[in-house]
């Protein structure tokens, strides 16, 4: 199982059956993980890399395409989306949460959710990045023991925090609030 698909069924635990909406980014972002989300009553929302063997080759031709020009593709619960937004930048998003190819503003709707919704991958980045034990490397496993230990080390970081609110809402009652001034 690829290290971005464990993360997010790791994440994603408690929230089963829930039928909300998980957006992620690019490193993060299956097909095969946007089925067993489904499966879980999950839906996905996330950008997609261009190298994907699940991308049809003809949504990747892009030199006919308008600046502003969408395509999408659908196939039963999922829906792909291409994106040319600047001459040289293309977008391609993956949803399993929209079924009609909607635009706003010659934009597709599915943009839209995504940024609207992507703070906290953007927060991930950020708090990995202010974290980093990454060392300058041609040697890609070692690329790969960096970024697996960079995600494990915020992750523990987040479980010890939540643990020590735990422990002081237990520790003190609701009566010791501080004053709002």
């Amino acid at each position: 199982m690829p290290f971005g698909e464990f993360y997010v069924k790791e994440l994603t635990k408690t929230l089963r059956g829930s039928n909300r909406n998980i957006t992620v980014d690019n490193w993060f972002t299956s097909v095969k993980l946007a089925d067993d989300l489904l499966k879980d009553k999950l839906t996905l929302v996330g950008t997609i890399r261009t190298n994907k063997p699940d991308i049809p080759p003809e949504l990747l031709i892009t030199k006919n395409r308008n600046i502003g020009s969408s395509m999408f593709c659908f196939d039963k619960e999922k829906t792909l989306v291409y994106f040319k937004a600047k001459s040289n930048k293309m977008v391609i998003l993956l949803s399993t949460a929209h079924d009609q190819p909607t635009l706003n503003e010659n934009k597709p709707h599915i943009i839209d959710d995504y940024n609207a919704t992507k703070y906290g991958v953007d927060t991930l980045d950020q708090m990995c990045s202010n974290n980093s034990c990454s060392r300058k490397t041609r040697r890609w496993p070692l690329c790969v023991f960096y970024g697996k230990y960079r995600v494990s080390q915020l992750m523990g970081d987040l479980q010890s925090q939540q643990s020590a609110q735990e422990m002081c809402t237990k520790i003190l009652p609701n009566s010791t609030k501080r004053r709002a001034y």
